[in-house]
C-alpha cells in the first residue's frame, strides 16, 4: 500500500481545518464523551460518536461552523456537497 504525500505547510488551514478547526471538534469530541448527544445539521439524525463523523462547514462559507455531521455519503441528507464539487464532470463532446 503507498503512503500519501505529506501536506505541504498551511495545507490543514487553508483548507479550513486550522487550529480553530481542531480546537472545536475537539471540544465536540469531550462533550460526546461525557455523554451529551448531537445530531447531524444536515440532516437533523443522531450523531452515533462510535461513528466516524466531520466537524460541518457551512456549504458557501468555510469560515462558519454548523456542528457534527455524518461523515460523507453515510448522510441521509447526502452528505457534504463539497464532496459533489470535487468530482469531475463529464466531458462534452462537439459533434
Amino acid at each position: 500500500m503507498a503512503r500519501r504525500k505529506p501536506k505541504p505547510p498551511g495545507a490543514t488551514t487553508r483548507g479550513g481545518w486550522g487550529a480553530k478547526h481542531q480546537a472545536l471538534r475537539a471540544e465536540y469530541v469531550r462533550r460526546m464523551a461525557a455523554g451529551e448527544q448531537f445530531n447531524c445539521w444536515r440532516c437533523g439524525g443522531p450523531i452515533n460518536p462510535a461513528l466516524p463523523w466531520h466537524l460541518g462547514h457551512d456549504d458557501y462559507d468555510r469560515s462558519i461552523y454548523r456542528g457534527p455531521e455524518h461523515r460523507g455519503r453515510e448522510c441521509p441528507a447526502g452528505g457534504n456537497c463539497a464532496t459533489y464539487r470535487r468530482t469531475r464532470l463529464p466531458t462534452r463532446w462537439a459533434l
